[in-house]
């Protein structure tokens, strides 16, 4: 057995060590660290021109620096989460700058290629050249990509190298930190409705085991924990949605009579709870089964005004909604709107499919292989 001691001992050595590197605790400057206050300093650009550090952090709350190479693949990911804070906190006065450092191993015409990489990726903040290493060397950088966030005295608040798995939501939860927003962005993230939840924890624990093979595909093994948290919690009723999404499935693998054991979850599930989204999503699509257009778009909206923005269908480019802009919620309205001035002008085919995009958007049954497919498939492992 002493392989197998041997094993244990290498797993929880491996173990050990991805969790110190994928860490953002990890130190990023040998000459600088969180508390001292930085320098000001000046570096080409790309252009031709110059990036004053001074300048451009002024009085700002918070700026952001990523010492950065070509070379390196974790280099183009930091910057793209940098961009992407930008994009939701450059409003709220947070700033950025790239310092590239690539050293004795930068090609000729490092300028040219240093602007084509941010123009591909999308980054709009400023790209310095630190040529001869100089703030490289001044800040003692251990490795690269390597992030520093200065408050507005210029003092490093944090710092890490790399790019960990939690890279993006540190640096985010610094950036509410610094800019004073957590407050504003918790109240604006607060769900739009309390929904229940369980208080025993094995009821939570296979409901989230049913959902997980749910959305695998996996009808039967859901089924079976499914049917455990209905025993254990009859009061549900996000469990009851599920279990209609989930007969939906099994109807169109061939169950036909699945889908009235469908309709039936469906409506104990809004009866639990008229707002639950998934609830209104199903009836929806059964009133659509009925012929019922009106009723079908009237719990379409419900469903969609009580289900979160970032939670709603991406309806396909190329679609019906593929030209509005705006957010997910935004095109989705747009699109049932386009709905109801289809019946209205007569033309149900037109508004049962647009209805019909939400509505399978929401309920989002996982594909299949269908019945007979999946019989065949079966047949075959068992031979």
């Amino acid at each position: 057995m002493w392989y197998l001691r041997r094993f244990v001992l290498a797993v929880c050595v491996l173990s050990a060590m991805t969790f110190f590197v994928d860490s953002t605790s990890a130190a990023a400057f040998k000459h600088v660290a969180v508390g001292d206050e930085v320098a000001a300093f000046s570096l080409p650009d790309t252009a031709g021109g110059k990036v004053d550090f001074g300048e451009l952090h002024g009085d700002g709350p918070l700026t952001i620096v990523v010492f950065w190479a070509l070379w390196s693949p974790k280099s183009a990911t930091q910057l793209d989460d940098v961009q992407k804070l930008l994009d939701e906190f450059g409003a709220k006065g947070l700033k950025a700058v790239a310092i590239n450092a690539e050293g004795a191993s930068a090609p000729a015409d490092l300028d040219a290629k240093v602007a084509a990489f941010a123009q591909e990726r999308g980054l709009k903040f400023p790209m310095a050249l630190d040529k001869g290493l100089e703030q490289y060397n001044t800040w003692g950088v251990i490795a690269l990509p390597s992030t520093a966030f200065l408050d507005k005295s210029r003092k490093i608040v944090f710092e890490f190298s790399g790019h960990p798995s939690s890279a993006y939501e540190d640096m985010r939860a610094q950036v509410l930190e610094g800019l004073g927003l957590a407050d504003e962005v918790a109240a604006s993230h607060k769900p739009k409705h309390e929904r229940y939840r369980p208080t025993d924890r094995k009821v939570t624990l296979n409901f989230g085991l049913a959902k997980t093979q749910f959305d695998r595909n996996q009808f039967s093994k859901s089924k079976e924990k499914l049917d455990q948290v209905l025993a254990d919690d009859p009061q549900y009723p996000d469990a009851h949605a599920l279990n209609g999404a989930l007969h939906l499935g099994i109807e169109r693998d061939g169950k036909a009579e699945a889908g009235q054991t469908a309709r039936e979850a469906f409506q104990k599930a809004v009866d639990l709870d008229a707002t639950l989204p998934l609830g209104l999503a199903g009836l929806a699509h059964f009133a659509l089964r009925d012929g019922d257009l009106p009723k079908a778009l009237e719990l379409t909206r419900a469903a969609v005004e009580h289900t979160e923005d970032q939670e709603l269908p991406e309806l396909p480019a190329g679609g019906a909604a593929s030209g509005d802009e705006g957010g997910r919620g935004a095109r989705v309205a747009a699109q049932l709107e386009r709905a109801a001035a289809a019946q209205e002008a007569g033309d149900a085919q037109q508004a049962k499919a647009l209805v019909a995009e939400v509505v399978d958007g929401l309920i989002a049954l996982p594909s299949g292989q269908g019945g007979r497919a999946r019989k065949m498939l079966e047949g075959m492992k068992k031979q």
